[in-house]
């Protein structure tokens, strides 16, 4: 880690904030750069890790006959949590065929499953008025977190 990103801890924001924009871009990039050298590190010991427990792992996941979930074992004084979770997605057309279903018998979907409604927003826009007022009664907007990016100006010639 370079001696300037040591040090940003350490500032206050207002003096922080008086550097001059390609001061912070320098810091945001340098930032950046150690972000990404960081996960590289981490995957790789994540690499390491896995190489390591994966045989013992699998065979403790087959004697217990558990497909997903979280299995415990020791190495020594490290407690070792392996996970495997289940990634579950539904067939959104069928379940809608299914819920149709439910309705046609005179009975409410809802008490099965839940229903959720989106509409995209870059659909929404390219709507004609007449459907977008028809909608806009559902439609709230909040405000989001805002963030700053530092970019370099390249429309400033460098000589």
């Amino acid at each position: 880690m370079s001696s300037d990103l040591r040090t940003i801890l350490d500032m206050r924001i207002c003096d922080l904030s008086a550097k001059s924009g390609e001061e912070l871009l320098k810091l945001v990039d340098s930032a950046e750069a150690q972000l990404v050298e960081t996960q590289k590190i981490r995957d790789w010991l994540e690499s390491a890790i896995a190489y390591k427990y994966v045989y013992k792992a699998t065979s403790i996941r087959s004697e217990l006959q558990q497909e997903f979930g979280f299995i415990y074992f020791e190495d020594g004084a490290v407690k070792v949590t392996y996970e495997i979770p289940k990634a579950i997605t539904w067939d959104q057309k069928k379940l809608a065929d299914i819920a149709e279903t439910i309705r046609r018998q005179g009975e409410d979907p809802e008490e099965y499953m839940e229903v959720q409604y989106t509409v995209l927003d870059a659909c929404f826009d390219q709507w004609s008025e007449v459907i977008k007022d028809a909608f806009r009664p559902a439609l709230s907007i909040e405000q989001g977190t805002s963030s700053y990016r530092l970019s370099p100006n390249h429309r400033e010639v460098k000589k």
